[in-house]
């Protein structure tokens, strides 16, 4: 089957109207479903998910095509679906079976950016994979079960305190995923780091550089240079363990370092285009359209307050 899609639909049209089961949302915030039977879409262009992403394979198989490449996950595996990925196809089968969340991308920064005490690799699946594997059938019944709340809450129409629940919901969510990594790989406490062998070693080295020297240093060289490795390696080494590219890389994270620094109300936005390093107001204004959709006083103006954010430092 092949559908065409409006852009001016929700978010479960990604998927395909006729697949889609069981729908909650909040408008411009939390949108869950379940997801059965399959179908194959393409587009006629690609097509760039509004909101991030999170979708828990239960059954069958799903097959995209993101950023020109396919991609496939089967049984036991979520898929991560940031909204810098462009999709041309998707195509499950007819034991397709699997729960999903669609998220502003406002949410995911406002749990990161409270010191939430996640493993540093799962910040970086979430905001620069793709997805991987779900290690047991109990994992599976928990995140199966999270999203399922989720949705509940979401048709609760009545509640006073829709946003709260349903960020709390998600939080849950992450939590239930952040906790899977770490008793697959972690020691010590959730802050340091997970996974031994040399490759992920160095992938989690870079992340903590990128995040420390982000707003002032984009290249390559400059990151390859502190982990005593080649440009070469370490973007053969970011390309095998995320599936993108590390310039992605890089510039995504750049992107949400911005939309942090927008949160600021006393930051103006030449003084958040100097602090990333921009060399005037208009390159940084391109750069963030490119990546958010919109322009930074836009994106300044849409913001939401959520739980969290109301709190102080």
């Amino acid at each position: 089957m092949s559908e065409k899609v409006s852009r001016k639909q929700r978010p479960a049209v990604l998927f395909g109207q006729k697949c889609v089961k069981n729908v909650g949302y909040i408008d411009d915030y939390i949108f869950a479903c379940e997801i059965s039977g399959g179908d194959h879409i393409y587009y006629s262009r690609p097509r760039r998910p509004k909101y991030h992403l999170v979708i828990i394979i239960l059954d069958g198989t799903l097959r995209m095509i993101i950023n020109g490449d396919e991609h496939s996950f089967g049984k036991n595996t979520y898929v991560n679906l940031p909204t810098w990925a462009d999709i041309y196809e998707i195509e499950y089968d007819e034991g397709f079976h699997a729960m999903v969340t669609a998220t502003d991308k406002t949410v995911i920064e406002d749990i990161f950016r409270n010191r939430n005490p996640f493993p540093p690799d799962f910040r970086m699946s979430l905001n620069h994979s793709y997805g991987g594997s779900i290690f047991s059938d109990k994992d599976v019944k928990t995140l199966r079960t999270d999203i399922s709340n989720l949705i509940s809450s979401l048709k609760n129409t009545k509640h006073h305190f829709a946003e709260e629940v349903t960020y709390s919901y998600f939080y849950i969510l992450l939590t239930d995923m952040a906790d899977m990594m770490w008793r697959r790989y972690g020691k010590g406490t959730p802050s340091h780091h997970t996974d031994m062998r040399r490759a992920d070693s160095i992938l989690k080295d870079f992340v903590t550089l990128l995040q420390e020297n982000i707003e002032t240093h984009t290249d390559i060289g400059f990151y390859a240079e502190k982990l005593c490795i080649s440009k070469q390696y370490l973007s053969l080494i970011v390309k095998e363990k995320t599936k993108v590219p590390i310039g992605t890389v890089i510039s995504a994270l750049r992107a949400e370092v911005a939309a942090g620094l927008l949160r600021d109300p006393d930051l103006s936005i030449q003084q958040i285009a100097s602090r990333l390093s921009f060399s005037d107001q208009s390159s940084f204004g391109k750069f963030f359209r490119k990546h958010s959709g919109m322009s930074p006083l836009k994106y300044r103006q849409s913001l939401r307050k959520t739980l969290l954010t109301l709190r102080p430092e």
